[in-house]
């Protein structure tokens, strides 16, 4: 895949997560646009151009260790996803407790406004090779 389309992916992708999920912050837990738009501001670089990079080292020093622990596509896939989405969950409820929100909302929201993004990005690329 060249830069380019590396880029239109990753820009596609981060509209769209912009698209579920601010609206879902706003509404949730009444936090002007830009602290809703900061959420995934900070984590969707990270979870797009650093995670893949993390989970495949942790994958190859893992199957090394003990090659019982080989995935399918699938597997791998869903390894990545919940590291993925877990990161940007605990970053993102802190994100929004650091500016007083409860724990408890910051996390529940996170997790439902993360969930919503990420289940639409997995559809649409199912459906369409997109993002």
């Amino acid at each position: 895949m060249s830069t380019a389309e590396t880029l239109a992916r990753y820009c596609v992708a981060f509209v769209l997560t912009q698209a579920i999920e601010v609206p879902i912050y706003r509404r949730a837990l009444g936090v002007r646009p830009l602290v809703a738009f900061g959420a995934s501001l900070i984590t969707h670089p990270i979870v797009c151009f650093v995670v893949p990079a993390a989970w495949r080292a942790l994958y190859v020093a893992a199957i090394r260790g003990d090659p019982r622990f080989v995935l399918g596509e699938t597997g791998y896939f869903l390894g990545y996803g919940v590291l993925a989405e877990g990161f940007a969950v605990a970053v993102e409820a802190a994100y929004f407790w650091k500016a007083g929100i409860t724990a408890r909302r910051a996390f529940g929201w996170a997790l439902a406004a993360n969930a919503a993004s990420s289940l639409l990005g997995v559809a649409l690329r199912a459906a369409t090779g997109w993002p």
